[in-house]
């Protein structure tokens, strides 16, 4: 994870986007990653990026639009996508940590990028 990539645990990323919402910033999506101290891989594939602003799209709308789109598609991937599998057949990497008895669930994370710039403007 670099300085401009936030990631949190599955069981918190709903609250995240909940959070975001409820002070006026909007997501941009984000993507799976497996984190670790030597090691990063990106699962780029599996995303919830949200679309871009609409034309005459006023920020608040934009704000619980973009919640929801990544929302749907985060729920949608947990319901459907084995992270695990594509990472370990995506990352030689990966299959070695799982071969020396790393637990992979311990190390993946979900990473949102946010819009906050018409925030300044609310009054919270």
């Amino acid at each position: 994870m670099s300085i401009n990539e936030f990631g949190w645990r599955q069981g918190d990323f709903l609250e995240v986007i909940e959070t975001a919402r409820q002070n006026f910033i909007a997501i941009i999506g984000g993507q799976i990653q497996y984190l670790f101290n030597d090691g990063t891989c990106e699962l780029y594939w599996l995303s919830y990026d949200t679309d871009k602003r609409k034309l005459g799209e006023d920020w608040l709308t934009y704000c619980n639009r973009t919640a929801k789109e990544c929302i749907d598609k985060f729920n949608k991937l947990i319901l459907t996508t084995d992270f695990e599998k594509e990472a370990l057949t995506s990352f030689e990497f990966i299959v070695k940590k799982k071969k020396s008895g790393v637990n992979l669930n311990d190390h993946l994370i979900f990473i949102l990028y946010f819009d906050d710039s018409e925030t300044a403007s609310f009054d919270k």
